[in-house]
């Protein structure tokens, strides 16, 4: 049998087409079946308030897009214009290509993807941040 297998540790919570579920109960595994579920871990999730950088903030907009809260249309032209913002302020080939494949991602409509390539660049936005506050 095909499809995503979770491990769902008791007192995890996680969104799945936009209804919050708590295991209550003991660890437990899952099995998504069904295809371009859209699902992510709260633990994984961003809080508005502390989504303070430009990464931050595109990492926020896409995850609401990701779980319904935001409608794909509105979302998608605010991150595309925030990408290419973020673009310019990368130097490195590596980043850039990061940036390049979030933006692909993006116009594919597949946020969980984009989540993933957005967390590289937020590691690498925080080592900067970290270098300017030596």
């Amino acid at each position: 049998m095909a499809g995503l297998m979770l491990k769902f540790p008791s007192g995890d919570r996680i969104v799945v087409n936009g209804a919050v579920i708590e295991n209550v109960g003991r660890g437990a595994r899952l099995r998504l079946l069904t295809p371009e579920t859209q699902l992510l871990r709260l633990r994984d999730a961003i809080n508005p308030a502390a989504a303070t950088t430009p990464v931050g903030r595109l990492t926020h907009t896409v995850q609401m897009m990701l779980i319904g809260e935001l409608n794909a249309d509105d979302g998608l032209a605010e991150t595309l214009t925030g990408l290419a913002t973020l673009r310019d302020a990368f130097v490195e080939g590596d980043d850039r290509a990061c940036v390049d494949e979030v933006v692909h991602h993006l116009q594919q409509t597949q946020f969980y993807q984009a989540l993933r390539t957005l967390g590289r660049l937020r590691r690498k936005e925080a080592d900067l941040l970290a270098a300017t506050r030596l």
